[in-house]
Parts: C-alpha cells; structure tokens; sequence
C-alpha cells in the first residue's frame, strides 16, 4: 500500500578471483546508504571480516 516503507535490503556477496584487486559492486540504487565488509576464504576457510565500510550512493546514478 502507498507510504509502507520498503522492506531492508538483504545481505548479498560477490565473489572475485584471488588476484583481483579491485572490484565493481552492481545494481546499487542511487541516493541509499550501504554497509560493506570483506571477507576473505582460502583453503583454510574464512579469515575475520574486515571493519565495515560505510558508504552512499549520489542522487542520480552512476558517475564515469
């Protein structure tokens, strides 16, 4: 119904190859807020989540 919030975003992941060294995160929408933690997994399964970074999206879209 009209001015029910939006429910939370869930949590979701993206996956990069162990050389990688940077990544492109996709589909934000623009003027929200996001909370990202990396992890890291090897053969000895995951290390400790880094500190969260916080960070938001500029009304509009994407810049070049």
């Amino acid at each position: 119904p009209p001015g029910t919030p939006a429910p939370p975003p869930q949590p979701g992941a993206l996956t990069v190859a162990g050389e990688a060294s940077e990544a492109v995160l996709g589909g934000l929408q623009p003027w929200s807020r996001y909370r990202l933690q990396v992890l890291v997994f090897n053969g000895r399964g995951a290390g400790p989540p880094s500190a969260e970074i916080r960070f938001h999206t500029p009304e509009g879209g994407e810049d070049p």
